[in-house]
């Protein structure tokens, strides 16, 4: 028979338990989620709310070079990912914010090796998750190296590309896709191998166009809308069609 004494005290080491655990959860609440960028930053999840950022997490898609990767690693990884699910309806999107085009674009956004067309290259320079390596690439558009801008926030933008001299999204994915047909057709251009391999049709630069306007944020009640309301995705790596 237990003691009154032993019970007294269990009784207590419950309450303090639950105290703890309270106290706890609440100092847990209260620390804004993190993630680290890809250059080794640790960034608040607060900037990640964008219809982009709730496909990514609703499919737990990894938003991230992993230790040494480069873009074409990371695309072959995601293409295996993607190519499980080809034919089956694994995929989800929110059903505002992140049309069918802009999945496609977001597919040609990470590939990086394929096909004669569909090929971004995008995360060479726009380096997961923010959407910059933080460094300077001769894209050949000046003498000099230019910055890498992120692409997150683009919405409020009036002009394009590195120096302001694009109007459109469109207009900005087209300069890059001319630029590497120029790197591949003549090598001492001065345009770093990577844009070479850029090569969209002007269907594609449209969706990747689209893609680019989903990185856009928005208040944390519709980011959990975008997560609750969502469509099935098919999937199709023809970069062809």
């Amino acid at each position: 028979m237990r003691s009154p004494k032993g019970k007294e005290n269990r009784t207590m080491w419950i309450k303090t338990t639950v105290v703890f655990a309270a106290v706890g959860a609440l100092l847990f609440a209260a620390q804004p989620a993190r993630a680290q960028s890809a250059s080794g930053r640790v960034v608040e999840d607060a900037k990640y709310t964008s219809p982009y950022d709730a496909f990514m997490k609703m499919n737990r898609f990894r938003e991230q070079f992993v230790g040494d990767e480069d873009a074409g690693d990371y695309w072959g990884f995601m293409e295996s990912r993607l190519g499980n699910q080809a034919g089956r309806i694994l995929i989800k999107r929110p059903a505002e914010g992140f049309s069918d085009d802009a999945f496609r674009g977001w597919m040609m956004f990470i590939r990086a090796y394929g096909d004669a067309t569909g090929i971004g290259n995008c995360t060479a320079c726009h380096t997961l998750p923010d959407f910059t390596d933080g460094q300077k690439h001769h894209i050949g558009t000046a003498d000099e190296p230019v910055d890498t801008p992120s692409l997150r926030n683009l919405a409020k933008k009036k002009a394009f590309f590195h120096n302001g001299s694009a109007a459109t999204l469109e207009e900005a994915i087209q300069r890059h896709v001319d630029n590497g047909r120029i790197a591949r057709q003549d090598k001492r251009a001065g345009v770093e191998i990577e844009v070479g391999k850029i090569a969209l049709t002007e269907k594609q630069v449209r969706e990747v166009a689209a893609f680019l306007r989903s990185l856009e944020p928005v208040e944390r009640s519709q980011f959990r809308d975008y997560l609750i309301n969502v469509v099935i995705q098919p999937v199709e790596l023809d970069f062809a069609k």
